[in-house]
């Protein structure tokens, strides 16, 4: 039989990282899995969207896992530092939970799917943490020619959120970077998972798509975009 699963972050695109009670879609996991055809991004090392964290470990088994604590970072928001093993460089995973959210909604007495909802509740942080987003800081800066030269021409440029780093973004590819002061070297990319991806993942884990990625309902900004290069502290 089906399985009742809500998430904050993937129901509704606007409750993400938020305290605002999450709309009551639903999403159904499939009674089977559907296999993705799709080629990922060569960046992405493996990881998928939706991907758990349990997951991302049994990918990099001699890798270290460092739970971070960044400022901006909310309870639904999980930030993993993986370095050592096959990687050259730090990958940073950002991960998103909605346990908080099962918790408020079960004692708010939201009941309809109640037990399900105590199962999902209950999961371990392997279970029930999910993949937003990427960043690599490979072990030493990349030059920018070469970053044009696999990736073409950026789309974009400016300043980063604080107002002091210049960043350059691909967005058809979801890839941005940030920029040493003299902009001839990459010091560190974000990969954020374009819509295809994203379709792939929630088909395969679930049998359906959300409605802000159904492309007859015109699909938004995804929920929890990465932050336009904040430093994970």
């Amino acid at each position: 039989m089906g399985f009742r699963y809500r998430h904050p972050a993937i129901d509704n695109p606007q409750s993400a990282g938020s305290s605002s009670k999450s709309v009551k879609s639903l999403l159904f996991f499939a009674l089977a899995w559907v296999i993705c055809t799709g080629a990922l991004a060569e960046a992405h090392l493996g990881i998928r969207p939706l991907d758990s964290l349990g997951e991302v470990r049994a990918r990099f088994p001699d890798t270290q896992f460092v739970r971070m604590a960044p400022d901006w970072a909310d309870e639904s928001q999980v930030l993993f530092s993986l370095t050592g093993g096959a990687l050259q460089g730090q990958l940073l995973v950002l991960f998103i939970d909605g346990r908080p959210e099962y918790r408020r909604e079960i004692a708010d007495g939201f009941a309809d799917d109640l037990d399900a909802l105590k199962l999902l509740a209950a999961e371990s942080d392997d279970q029930a943490l999910r993949v937003r987003w990427v960043r690599w800081v490979p072990a030493a800066p990349l030059r920018v020619q070469d970053v044009v030269a696999k990736y073409g021409r950026w789309d974009a440029s400016g300043l980063s959120d604080d107002g002091f780093r210049l960043y350059r973004s691909w967005d058809a590819r979801g890839i941005t970077v940030l920029l040493s002061e003299d902009e001839q070297s990459v010091l560190m990319l974000d990969f954020v998972f374009s819509e295809d991806e994203q379709r792939d993942a929630f088909i395969r884990r679930y049998g359906q798509l959300p409605v802000w990625l159904r492309p007859e309902g015109g699909a938004t900004d995804a929920p929890d975009a990465t932050p336009r290069i904040t430093p994970a502290r």
